[in-house]
């Protein structure tokens, strides 16, 4: 049985609550600096241990001077600096067939289909999108082939929603760090994950949440 939640305004899933774990968990750490899992249902989901994320830039209805590409390299290096190049790493990925995730604008088509999920939600700024079943994410089959491909996460991103104080650098990022599991908003303004993010790079805050997750025993495993 599956339960939909909307996670607004920047995540969405469909979520199965679980009784196992597919990774042990590691040594006890500190708290986090706030929740990561208050948008999953108190569930950790994360990429397993050593993953190399594969992210692909869809550059159709891009804007002229909309650097969806430059602001996606700059997020994938500060989550991955984050955490020391430990845990995971990126990738850019030069097609469709070979990403993890896809980085898109709102106004392109999606070039995955949802695999049984719900269509979710539009919001402002981002939508940082994965369909589970059981303890994994589905692959999300590519629009037209050749093939299945192997994206878990589709991200939509609205430049349009950006603004001096939320750059297009800073909403990216954001959803960079949903995709790799945070799954929650930190409340504090100065950390980019904070829902209406200001600041363009995790806070040492982030970094402590994402460090504490990376952690954590897998419910969901991406």
């Amino acid at each position: 049985m599956r339960r939909h939640v909307a996670l607004a305004p920047a995540l969405v899933a469909t979520l199965v609550i679980l009784s196992g774990c597919t990774e042990a968990a590691g040594p006890k750490l500190d708290p986090p600096a706030y929740d990561p899992t208050q948008l999953s249902g108190g569930l950790i989901y994360r990429w397993p241990t050593g993953t190399t994320i594969a992210v692909y830039v869809d550059p159709t209805a891009v804007s002229a001077g909309v650097d969806l590409a430059g602001t996606t390299a700059a997020g994938m290096a500060a989550w991955k600096a984050a955490l020391g190049g430990s845990q995971f790493a990126f990738r850019t990925a030069a097609t469709a067939a070979d990403a993890d995730v896809i980085v898109h604008v709102s106004a392109a088509p999606r070039l995955v289909e949802l695999a049984g999920c719900a269509e979710p939600p539009t919001f402002a700024g981002g939508v940082t999108f994965f369909c589970p079943a059981r303890d994994s994410a589905l692959t999300l089959p590519l629009v037209g082939g050749p093939g299945t491909g192997r994206v878990k996460v589709d991200i939509a991103i609205n430049p349009d929603a950006t603004n001096a104080t939320n750059t297009l650098r800073a909403l990216v990022t954001h959803e960079l760090g949903h995709a790799v599991g945070i799954g929650g908003h930190s409340p504090n303004a100065l950390d980019v994950m904070f829902a209406q993010p200001s600041v363009a790079v995790p806070s040492s805050r982030d970094i402590s949440t994402l460090r504490w997750l990376v952690r954590q025993a897998i419910d969901l495993r991406l």
